[in-house]
């Protein structure tokens, strides 16, 4: 069909050049790349429109997008152009279609088309029937959570992996359950075939197999639809990118809308490289690009294209602004957290003075973590604000425990601390635990006597000693507050994997955070305090309830993708925070993106903060774990200096130069050069190994080591030393190669 005139829509007088190209496009594969701020759903709205005026029936016209909510919003808006018949589009997500196609023809694959649907509470109480029915499971308390169980379900799904294969890859610190989990699993897909039951992900499972084993069926569902549209295609996984070339290979008038700058959902199985393939699928493509900007300043996009231009997979555009010059992007180069949580907030302050309100204002950052010193800083000021995005800090177990640690080395009188902190003594039972309490609690003074408490189990006895140990060398009144938390930390570091098994890597990320924060303080009283008094907020509401109550908005930058605000802060944007410390050298490009988006959502005023007297913990890109500074992130290094507004903030010693020495900081490659900037609160550096004879067997418990040992990591397993530097040690694992690790918690012993 050839188009013809409009009879109704205007829509020269609606979209630009490139957006009325896109918009009228009639036969053919057509690759719509939206850059962001560009008009991409305005012209998405605008292309269904125009193919109902053009007289194509709206129930052929099959639109896809991620939320149900984001179809029906553009068929309203749609509705307003043409009119009702919008109302037979066939619109809404992957698993929405899919549920449609498989009430159908579920017969064809061993199911009836009466197959309930279970939600993932559902998912959970099966994997806890199965994980409890298990001998493996039941009898190990350390066995992950149904929860996690399901997490590692889906996303072998969604990642097209088998358990084995996700387990390696992400979860090596279960890899001791992995024959157990791998039961689970299959016992999981044999229920829900005998029940007739089927979990989200199965869904777009079993309707690409009815594709692949019954091509008759493939062809009468593709010929309902002659014009298929994907919204966020960047955000496909391999299997929604596969269900779309099934129903679209034999007309080929499929459009595909995205943008690959804007990919940073591969934690859940999406693959940025689906946008880049289109065209190597769909032969003939017609690539468009939307590159004009109508949501930010030139100032602002001048750094947005500074980071497109790092990319190394990606279709070169260059976004160019519709909107007239505003202030420079602003980067401010500061000490450390505490004094990047007041600036940050004294610039809030500052804008609401300018005639902003707080629901006009975000602060955006990497990781939900990054935020707990910000968070504590606004309390105390009475700013309201709203988080998105991650755990809420306070809330979370291994922070409640911590924070009993510290409150035990001020005030050893406190009783619900001591209570906590017995709890996690290991081989102390309840009743144990009342004992020992009323015995501690009823002496003028239990620190140097707790480990003689009296026990009915003698086994909990060196344990108990452990935490003597700690409580004395944390208490007393000279005690610095690094001190206190570098021995706490220490001590909970060690017994954290046996407290929370699934998830211990994770929560050690939180403790860092913490640890940050405290050592920055000089009162270990007054921080406690204000961590009392000043909570984290925890209510749970959407943007649209946040925004009209007038918060301010915190957010993880995965929460706020899609959403704009005239005044913008991306905070910590430095090495071992943005981009992460634990991010592989593979997963660079999508640090990229994170960046490319935050900076993306502002709209008049960018504000990047650089705390880069902070430590961070870790080494990109191997997995390992160590100290190094936030040196500037890698990211806005080489940019213009001429072209945004830098602002050396801190007064530290060694920090003038800091941001002049940002084009130095990396490598051609893009990979990190050796950050030489020092940092007089820095850690103190890790004790040296012990040397020892060549071949000597790892003792159990192992904290020293030597190149040529044998020695077993309860992740990775079996491996060899290779090197050993500081409190680190680079081992070559039998099962997943070389790893870098710190020797002090990673549990090694001998094979």
């Amino acid at each position: 069909m050839t188009p013809t005139s409009t009879t109704r829509l205007n829509l020269r007088g609606l979209l630009n050049e490139a957006q009325y190209e896109a918009a009228t496009h009639m036969e053919g594969p057509l690759l719509i790349v939206a850059g962001a701020g560009s008009g991409k759903t305005r012209t998405l709205v605008h292309r269904v429109a125009w193919l109902i005026d053009q007289g194509i029936e709206p129930s052929t016209i099959l639109l896809l997008t991620f939320t149900r909510k984001a179809a029906e919003e553009m068929l309203t808006r749609c509705e307003g152009l043409v009119g009702g018949m919008v109302g037979r589009v066939a619109g809404g997500t992957f698993h929405s279609l899919a549920n449609s196609i498989l009430r159908v023809y579920a017969p064809k694959l061993g199911f009836s088309n009466r197959f309930v649907i279970m939600d993932r509470d559902d998912s959970e109480t099966m994997i806890g029937r199965l994980r409890t029915a298990d001998p493996a499971a039941s009898r190990n308390s350390k066995f992950p959570k149904r929860s996690t169980i399901q997490n590692i379900f889906s996303q072998t799904v969604n990642k097209e992996l088998s358990v084995t294969q996700l387990i390696k890859k992400s979860y090596t610190h279960l890899i001791e359950f992995e024959p157990a989990l791998r039961r689970i699993h299959e016992a999981y897909q044999r229920q829900k075939i005998e029940r007739n039951l089927m979990d989200f992900d199965d869904l777009l499972l079993y309707l690409e197999r009815l594709m692949v084993e019954h091509e008759n069926v493939r062809q009468e569902i593709a010929s309902r639809f002659t014009y298929i549209l994907v919204d966020e295609y960047q955000d496909t996984n391999a299997i929604q990118a596969r269900l779309t070339a099934h129903l679209g290979l034999g007309h080929l008038n499929v459009t595909a809308v995205g943008d690959e700058a804007q990919s940073i959902y591969a934690f859940r199985g999406a693959n940025f490289k689906n946008i880049l393939d289109f065209p190597k699928i769909f032969t003939g493509t017609k690539i468009l690009k939307l590159e004009e900007n109508y949501r930010s300043h030139p100032q602002i996009l001048f750094v947005a294209n500074h980071l497109l231009g790092q990319a190394k997979e990606s279709f070169e555009k260059v976004l160019r602004p519709v909107r007239g010059t505003g202030p420079l992007a602003k980067i401010m180069v500061l000490g450390g957290l505490a004094e990047e949580a007041a600036t940050v907030c004294d610039r809030i302050e500052a804008d609401l003075v300018d005639g902003l309100s707080l629901s006009d204002i975000a602060v955006l950052f990497r990781a939900s973590s990054h935020s707990f010193e910000l968070e504590a800083q606004l309390n105390r000021r009475r700013m309201p604000f709203t988080k998105f995005g991650g755990r809420k800090f306070l809330e979370l177990a291994h922070t409640k425990d911590f924070l009993a640690y510290l409150r035990l080395s001020v005030n050893d009188r406190d009783e619900v601390s001591l209570r906590r902190v017995l709890a996690n003594v290991n081989g102390l039972g309840p009743k144990g635990q009342e004992r020992v309490a009323e015995w501690a609690l009823a002496k003028p003074s239990y620190l140097e006597v707790l480990g003689e408490a009296p026990l009915t189990k003698e086994k909990a006895r060196p344990n108990l000693a452990k935490l003597r140990d700690l409580l004395v060398s944390v208490t007393g009144p000279d005690l610095s507050p690094r001190t206190v938390t570098e021995a706490v930390f220490l001590y909970y570091a060690a017994i954290l994997p046996d407290l929370f098994p699934d998830d211990h890597p994770d929560r050690l990320t939180d403790l860092q955070e913490i640890k940050a924060m405290t050592e920055e303080c000089e009162d270990l009283v007054a921080f406690l305090a204000d961590m009392a008094l000043s909570p984290p907020n925890n209510l749970i509401v959407s943007h649209e309830e946040a925004q009209a109550r007038g918060d301010l908005t915190l957010s993880t930058i995965h929460s706020a993708k899609g959403l704009e605000w005239p005044r913008v802060y991306v905070i910590s944007a430095v090495e071992g925070r943005f981009p992460s410390a634990y991010a592989k050298p593979s997963e660079n490009e999508e640090e990229l993106r994170l960046m490319y988006v935050a900076v993306t959502r502002a709209r008049d005023r960018l504000t990047i903060t650089m705390p880069i007297a902070c430590r961070t913990w870790g080494v990109p890109g191997d997995g390992g774990w160590g100290p190094m500074p936030g040196g500037p992130s890698r990211y806005l290094a080489n940019i213009d200096p001429s072209l945004v507004d830098i602002v050396q903030e801190t007064q530290a010693t060694g920090f003038a130069e800091s941001f002049e020495r940002l084009s130095g900081v990396m490598n051609r490659d893009h990979s990190p050069a050796k950050i030489t900037i020092e940092d007089p609160r820095a850690h103190r550096p890790f004790g040296a190994a012990r040397k020892a004879s060549q071949g000597e067997r790892a003792p159990e418990g192992l904290t020293e080591l030597n190149p040529g040992l044998r020695v077993r990591h309860p992740g990775f397993g079996l491996g060899t030393v290779l090197e050993v530097s500081g409190g680190t040690a680079k081992i070559d694992f039998d099962q997943f190669g070389e790893k870098k690790v710190m020797i002090r918690y990673s549990r090694l012993t001998a094979p």
